[in-house]
């Protein structure tokens, strides 16, 4: 009877730490979630816009100079009209995969820029404005050949510490709709800066480094 007694007495103190463990750990599971949905797109696998400021933000402070590609499917509304959300969010998987399968280099970023959009971003150190502008065609052109084109805004910066990523992107979301307006399935600004000095014209911005924007911009 005393060895009965003392189990009972051991027996609920023990229980509620059972309990308090096992909730411990579904709430850790349910943590670990949300960290991998914030990290990461639940539809495309590709890290999550969220990702891009503060990995850019490290990235950005190296002595290379950088690339950011503001990637835009044209016309997606057309596969949500033709499927509903179902074919949209097979041309979002398809377009993932394709710019994925493009990149050569692991150091290269690719990032789905919202949750609910279209978009996609990469980022990249590359030497030159010129090499920036061939990823950008190579990934326009892989994109078409899968019938998922999609409009590309280049912002690039030479090396160095002080470079701010959300600046980058907002001129690469400027250069996408040039890219948008001259008809899509396009890369901006081009190879070479257009004849017109009304598109040509260098847009100065506070970057502590130049910025290419109808080509290279001298210091």
């Amino acid at each position: 009877m005393p060895v009965v007694s003392s189990v009972l007495c051991v027996l609920p103190p023990f229980c509620g730490f059972c309990l308090v463990w096992y909730r411990l750990r579904c709430l850790v599971r349910q943590v670990g979630r949300l960290e991998e949905i914030s990290v990461y797109d639940p539809l495309t696998g590709l890290r999550s816009g969220r990702l891009f400021e503060s990995e850019c933000a490290i990235l950005c402070r190296g002595p290379s100079p950088v690339a950011v590609l503001l990637i835009d499917l044209d016309n997606f509304r057309r596969f949500n009209d033709g499927g509903y959300r179902e074919e949209g969010d097979r041309a979002l998987k398809l377009a993932a995969r394709v710019l994925s399968d493009s990149l050569r280099r692991r150091a290269d970023r690719l990032y789905r820029l919202h949750t609910a959009g279209d978009e996609f971003v990469c980022f990249f150190a590359v030497e030159t404005a010129r090499e920036a502008y061939r990823q950008a065609e190579r990934l326009r052109a892989a994109l078409a050949a899968a019938k998922v084109p999609g409009s590309i805004g280049i912002a690039f910066a030479e090396g160095s510490t002080v470079r701010d990523p959300a600046k980058l992107l907002s001129l690469a979301a400027t250069n996408k709709n040039a890219a948008k307006l001259r008809g899509g399935d396009s890369v901006y600004p081009p190879d070479e800066p257009p004849p017109s000095a009304v598109v040509a014209a260098p847009i100065q911005d506070d970057f502590a480094a130049p910025i290419w924007v109808g080509g290279p911009v001298t210091p």
